[in-house]
């Protein structure tokens, strides 16, 4: 029996990863990204919806002036994570609203809200917030 759960195990674990993870999984793999300065890198596996407001070159434009001068990440924990059907100004649909209470080298204390929605099968940013 104990071998059988272990591999349901890794079945499920590999059928998540496959299929997009889960939304606090991609929302800190793309956080990553722009924390490593890849900021056109992050605007390419947002979502459509968040591609249609922004250009790339103004979503780079946007970090290089926010988000850049903060520094590295310091620490970064999770303060919360709501799923919405609707929020405002976007489509009716699945999202997910995560704030992160992150300290950056140049600022101690500050909050990341990332969106995320699922609209195409997979968890991915559609906002990006930082106060």
């Amino acid at each position: 029996m104990k071998k059988l759960i272990v591999i349901l195990s890794i079945c499920v674990s590999s059928f998540v990863w496959a299929h997009g993870g889960t939304g606090p999984n991609a929302a800190k793999e793309w956080l990553h990204i722009i924390d490593a300065g890849k900021y056109a890198e992050s605007w390419n596996k947002a979502d459509a919806f968040f591609k249609v407001q922004l250009t790339q070159d103004k979503w780079k434009d946007a970090l290089n002036g926010v988000r850049a001068p903060l520094g590295k990440v310091i620490s970064r924990s999770e303060l919360s994570s709501k799923h919405h059907s609707s929020l405002p100004g976007a489509p009716d649909g699945e999202y997910l609203v995560i704030q992160y209470q992150t300290e950056f080298q140049n600022k101690k204390t500050s909050i990341e809200t990332l969106t995320l929605s699922k609209s195409s099968g997979h968890w991915l940013a559609v906002g990006y917030f930082i106060k």
